[in-house]
C-alpha cells in the first residue's frame, strides 16, 4: 500500500540527490519527525513517511505492539508482522528513489521509538540498500532480526538514548547496541533525557550527518 509522506526536495543542481527516509513513533505521524527538517542539509530531500495501522486514540503504528514486547524484552511474536511492514516500506521507498531521482548509493533512514526499532531492522537486515542508519530512543532485540547480532558488519549508525527513558529503558537495549559496535562504524551516545530528542541529542546528530556526507 502507498504510504502519506512529507517530502523537502533538496536545494541542489545534482541530478540525483542523496535522501533521509523518516520513520515516526508509536502513536504519531509523518509530521513529527519532519519538523526536523529544517536543521537537517538542504542537499538531501528529507521524506517523512507515515506508518500504515491507524490507532484508535489517534496517531498511527508500524506494527501492533503493547508494553509487555518491551517489559519481556522480545519481539518475537511480531516477527510476521514487523516483516510484512518492513516489504510495505521497502516497497514506498523504492517507489521514492525512482519518483524523485534519488542516488541510490545516498539513502540514509533515521527512525524514533517504534520508528527506530523498524530502522533498525531495515539498516541491519537490508544493509545493502541504506548507506547510513539512525535510530533513535528505539527497541532493538535479536528476536525480530535475521541474523546473530555478530553477522552485520561494516554499517555506518548513530543511535542515541536517554539515559532516563522511561518508555524504552537503556537498560533493555544497551547491551546489544554495544555488541553491534565491535563490528560497526557505530557511534551510540547517552543523553541525560527522557523519551525524546534533546538538543543536544540534535546537534550531535546534524554534525554527525555532516561528517558523514558524501
Amino acid at each position: 500500500m502507498d504510504l502519506d509522506f512529507l517530502i523537502r526536495r533538496a536545494n541542489s543542481s545534482n541530478e540525483k540527490t542523496g535522501c533521509i527516509f523518516m520513520f515516526h513513533g508509536y502513536g504519531s505521524n509523518k509530521e513529527d519527525l519532519f519538523s526536523l527538517e529544517q536543521y537537517l542539509p538542504q542537499s538531501q530531500t528529507i521524506i517523512s513517511l507515515e506508518a500504515p495501522l491507524r490507532l484508535p486514540f489517534g496517531g498511527f503504528s508500524w506494527f501492533d505492539i503493547d508494553y509487555s514486547d518491551v517489559i519481556e524484552n522480545n519481539l518475537d511474536k511480531r516477527y510476521k508482522e514487523i516483516n510484512e511492514s518492513i516489504e510495505n516500506l521497502l516497497n514506498n521507498i523504492d517507489r521514492h528513489i525512482e519518483n524523485e531521482n534519488l542516488n541510490k548509493d545516498d539513502i540514509t533512514i533515521l527512525g524514533f521509538s517504534q520508528g527506530g526499532s523498524i530502522c533498525w531492522k531495515l539498516g541491519l537486515d537490508y544493509s545493502n540498500r541504506f548507506r547510513r542508519v539512525i535510530p533513535l530512543s528505539s527497541f532493538i532485540h535479536p528476536s525480530y532480526l535475521n541474523e546473530n547480532l555478530d553477522y552485520y558488519k561494516e554499517l555506518l549508525i548513530y543511535s542515541s538514548h536517554g539515559t532516563q527513558d522511561e518508555v524504552i529503558p537503556i537498560n533493555l537495549v544497551e547491551d546489544y547496541i554495544m555488541s553491534l559496535s565491535k563490528k560497526n562504524d557505530l557511534i551510540f551516545e547517552k543523553f541525560e533525557s527522557g523519551h525524546t530528542i534533546s538538543q543536544r541529542n540534535l546537534l550531535n546528530l546534524i554534525s554527525w550527518i555532516e561528517e558523514t556526507k558524501i
